[in-house]
């Protein structure tokens, strides 16, 4: 029902092209801009007070849908990392715990005899403080990653678990979605039934933290348009639509 759609990306327009040959919609007017929010945790990250700390930190920021980390694998997940020096918070989706706040508390409570020290559950969603002095970040299909990974540069780790789909007919565009295409790119991927050696991985993945950085800016740059300057680009067509319809209502009086 839109006639101009700002897109993020390049990739956005085969995607939207193809649903329009689809479902016979009519073709719309496609502007390149770039995605502002993303800039604005940019802002946010830039201006953070970088901590130098003692001990590395790893964040579990899943999403809600169907068998997610926390729903289905989050106490293997949580014995292969914790007490190995690192700190670990898990902060989930701010939509789980309000549907399923007991499963929340259930999984709180399992841990609130635990003694190590390294465990940290995340329930204020007022700040995204946690989430870029994290040096990893472990989801399931959560844009958390990528914001993080675009954002900060440093490496996600993606756990297998049943796909979020939102649109079940994507596959009817026969384009493969960005957010599967950057799983192996940005980080790595585990199999939520054998997460053995998990710890090891991570590691690994932290020591390349500086290759991943230069890997994970360079695709940000690729695929999202107009870096920094996303606002500038929509807005000076959003004024110049405005002015081609003021004068093309002079003509028609």
């Amino acid at each position: 029902h839109y006639d101009t759609i700002l897109c993020v990306g390049e990739f956005q327009i085969p995607e939207i092209r193809k649903q329009e040959e689809l479902y016979n919609l009519p073709e719309k007017k496609l502007i390149i801009t770039g995605y502002g929010q993303l800039e604005k945790l940019q802002k946010q990250y830039d201006s953070m007070e970088k901590v130098r700390r003692d001990r590395k930190k790893i964040l579990i920021a899943p999403s809600w849908q169907e068998d997610n980390i926390l729903d289905s694998c989050v106490d293997e997940l949580l014995k292969e990392i914790l007490q190995k020096g690192w700190d670990v918070v898990v902060r989930p989706h701010p939509e789980y715990v309000k549907r399923y706040g007991e499963r929340m508390n259930a999984i709180v409570q399992r841990y609130q005899n635990y003694t190590g020290g390294d465990l940290k559950f995340e329930l204020d969603f007022t700040t995204n403080t946690s989430i870029f002095d994290s040096d990893v970040v472990i989801t399931d299909w959560s844009g958390t990653a990528y914001e993080f990974s675009f954002v900060t540069g440093k490496p996600a780790v993606f756990v297998d678990t049943k796909m979020k789909v939102n649109n079940p007919e994507y596959i009817k565009l026969g384009i493969e979605p960005l957010e599967i295409a950057l799983r192996d790119k940005v980080g790595i991927r585990l199999n939520p039934q054998n997460l053995s050696g998990t710890y090891q991985r991570i590691a690994e993945l932290v020591e390349k933290q500086e290759e991943y950085c230069k890997n994970n800016i360079a695709l940000r740059n690729h695929y999202i348009a107009n870096y920094g300057e996303s606002g500038i680009v929509g807005g000076k067509y959003i004024i110049e639509s405005l002015k081609q319809m003021a004068k093309n209502k002079k003509k028609e009086s």
